[in-house]
């Protein structure tokens, strides 16, 4: 595996040159701190369970910015919901979202287009705002587990730095 590259050495890197400039004044993109890394694991987290499919890795580009965390793990995260995931992950984005929208007192019908018996082979075009509806439930139930997924890895990271610092004991 080879090691990421020194903030003295971007430059050399194809796209990572553009903003070699940039990174070398701003240490903390390439930092492995605890400040750093929480911040990337939280919000990588909140971002990579939202459905913002083609368009999360340059929001948490800004975000690393933004709230000073750590470039490579924050757009490493976003590899989480791939191709593979996106499917159950925005299923239960869907769920979460749903369930959250009833609690608070709103009650959206649930969309035909995602019950199991749907023949998708009468899908036509003016279906596609049908599937927009399920945006705002998605991107609520998104926020929800990603944040309550961002807060436990990042508790978990913060635990596992501290327990490997202590002395062991005899």
């Amino acid at each position: 595996m080879r090691p990421l590259p020194r903030r003295s050495n971007i430059h050399r890197y194809p796209v990572l040159k553009w903003f070699s400039g940039m990174a070398r004044r701003r240490s903390f993109l390439w930092s492995f701190r605890s400040r750093e890394m929480v911040t990337a694991l939280f919000l990588g987290l909140i971002v990579a369970f939202m459905p913002l499919v083609g368009i999360q890795m340059l929001i948490v580009f800004f975000i690393a910015f933004w709230f000073r965390a750590n470039l490579p793990v924050i757009v490493a995260l976003q590899w989480v919901s791939n191709p593979f995931t996106m499917g159950p992950i925005y299923y239960a984005d869907y769920q979460i979202g749903m369930a959250m929208m009833e609690l608070f007192g709103i009650a959206p019908e649930p969309n035909p287009l995602l019950q199991s018996n749907y023949d998708w082979a009468h899908f036509e075009l003016r279906d596609i705002g049908a599937l927009l509806d399920t945006f705002p439930p998605m991107m609520l139930g998104g926020l929800a587990l990603g944040s309550f997924l961002g807060l436990v890895v990042a508790v978990a990271y913060k635990w596992l730095a501290k327990w490997s610092k202590e002395p062991y004991a005899s």
